[in-house]
């Protein structure tokens, strides 16, 4: 019930741009005059979660989704996203639960030890941002055991540990739901995102 009061809260507080957008733009540049410091989960290109700690004490955070619209060549034309206000308490509840189980220490996939990387499919990012640090995480196919069971490997505990941060964020925010919501709304047209194409048709996939 309480996920469910967040996704129409959530609502109320969107921002839609239509057209030709810069996508990065979107997200905070760190000053550190203004922020202690700043988690980004991006899921591709098409979703990114800030959480932002303020000098001040206080939090923020923001979801952005981004599609991009096609024409009959199936090539991109303009951009399409979405920026969504997170409640200060739910911001601070996340990245504390993300800070207490580790979330600054994660390793990148290249640093770990059978750590199975791949060319299709979903990258998930994690980012940490404070003054004189930008670290970053990157894994392929994060929530999938397949290619470790063809490989014929276990995963990597720093895989599980990065697996437990994506949880900890879907606990609150279910991420795929989010992105869903967001592109049932769209216009009928063609739109591609994470090297998908999909077509709208009076509101029928």
């Amino acid at each position: 019930m309480k996920k469910n009061h967040f996704i129409i809260f959530l609502f109320l507080i969107e921002t839609f741009a239509f057209g030709q957008t810069n996508y990065e733009h979107n997200l905070t540049e760190l000053d550190s005059i203004l922020h202690k410091e700043i988690y980004r989960v991006d899921v591709a290109e098409f979703q990114k979660l800030e959480l932002i700690k303020l000098n001040n004490g206080k939090f923020e955070g923001s979801l952005i989704h981004s599609v991009w619209k096609t024409n009959r060549k199936e090539e991109q034309i303009s951009e399409i996203s979405q920026k969504i206000k997170i409640p200060e308490k739910m911001a601070e509840k996340l990245m504390t639960e993300l800070k207490n189980s580790g979330y600054e220490k994660l390793k990148d996939c290249s640093e770990i030890k059978d750590c199975i990387v791949g060319l299709d499919g979903t990258t998930i990012i994690f980012n940490f941002l404070q003054n004189g640090i930008n670290k970053r995480a990157s894994y392929w196919e994060l929530k999938s055991d397949y290619y470790y069971k063809i490989n014929s490997v276990e995963v990597p505990n720093e895989v599980l540990d990065a697996r437990k941060m994506l949880e900890i964020i879907n606990n609150e925010i279910d991420l795929e739901k989010q992105f869903e919501n967001f592109t049932s709304r769209l216009p009928i047209g063609k739109y591609i995102f994470n090297g998908i194409i999909m077509e709208k048709r009076k509101n029928v996939w």
